[in-house]
């Protein structure tokens, strides 16, 4: 959390730390534990509220089913399932949306409560740093995984997709006259574009489609949209991201998903490695006849 306050406190126009940095690491550190209180607080209440009718779906899945009753009682649990995981989806963008941004003001109005130098004015700079601290906060913790042997390799696939994207942003850059970022500092253009990429990674969804290539077109579509909505929160940002036009856009998105391709190859393989190999029939079952022993 306090990597995304430094991210956001370089990033931000309108956010500022100033100050000795012997007075910044304070603020920093009270923003941080602020915010991840504020985060805690509401993932632990959503859970508690969920917990029930989680139960309840997994002590109906682990009943025998009833083969004489309807669809509608047969599907239950599974549809009571799939309900919950959309409304904890729709949980964590609302936390997003809401609970990181006004976390953030309320952590810089408490630091100039207590004299430390923090500074933040408007409602859209404060909408952008707190998803900026989002994305660097799960960027963070991703990176932290890497130290788990448990989850060490999917850590290393989804910082690779990270860095991915940052490339291909990269390179849209160069190669279409539409795409740019403000002239800046080397280091500032390297933390926006890593920026834009965790950014870009926060929302992730995944489609299967039995059409070949529809589902990559839909999912190209999907990601122009989330990089239109990222350079419109880049406005308040410095150096700012530029997309003229829709098709520098669309070529941007679409670069950006072609260099991501090893790390969603290197997930498929994995879970199609996951998946246990298929059971053949036995072509002579029990009653065939034959004995079960060895022969003689």
């Amino acid at each position: 959390m306090a990597a995304g306050v430094v991210v956001a406190a370089l990033l931000v126009v309108d956010f500022r730390l100033t100050g000795p940095a012997s007075r910044q690491i304070p603020a920093v550190a009270l923003m941080a534990a602020f915010i991840s209180a504020a985060v805690w607080a509401t993932t632990s209440l959503t859970a508690l509220l969920m917990r029930p009718s989680l139960r309840r779906a997994q002590g109906l899945l682990a009943e025998e089913a009833d083969l004489w009753g309807s669809d509608r009682e047969f599907f239950a649990p599974v549809r009571r399932l799939m309900l919950l995981g959309a409304l904890q989806t729709l949980v964590n963008l609302l936390i997003w949306l809401t609970v990181y941004p006004l976390a953030l003001w309320a952590s810089v109005l408490t630091c100039g409560a207590v004299g430390l130098p923090a500074r933040l004015t408007g409602l859209w700079p404060a909408f952008v740093s707190g998803l900026l601290v989002a994305a660097v906060a799960t960027t963070a913790r991703t990176l932290l995984a890497l130290f788990r042997r448990r989850t060490s390799r999917a850590a290393a696939r989804s910082l690779a997709a990270v860095l991915l994207n940052a490339a291909g942003l990269a390179l849209a850059s160069l190669v279409l006259d539409g795409v740019r970022l403000d002239s800046a500092p080397g280091w500032r253009q390297a933390l926006a574009l890593c920026a834009v990429a965790c950014l870009f990674m926060l929302p992730r969804i995944t489609l299967s489609l039995p059409v070949p290539g529809i589902a990559s077109i839909v999912l190209v579509g999907y990601h122009c949209l989330v990089l239109w909505l990222i350079c419109a929160a880049f406005a308040f940002v410095d150096p700012r991201l530029h997309a003229d036009g829709f098709w520098q856009l669309a070529g941007a998105a679409a670069i950006m998903w072609a260099a991501e391709w090893p790390a969603r190859l290197a997930v498929g393989r994995v879970q199609g490695a996951d998946q246990p190999a298929p059971v053949l029939p036995d072509p002579f079952p029990p009653d065939h006849g034959f004995p079960s022993g060895p022969l003689y």
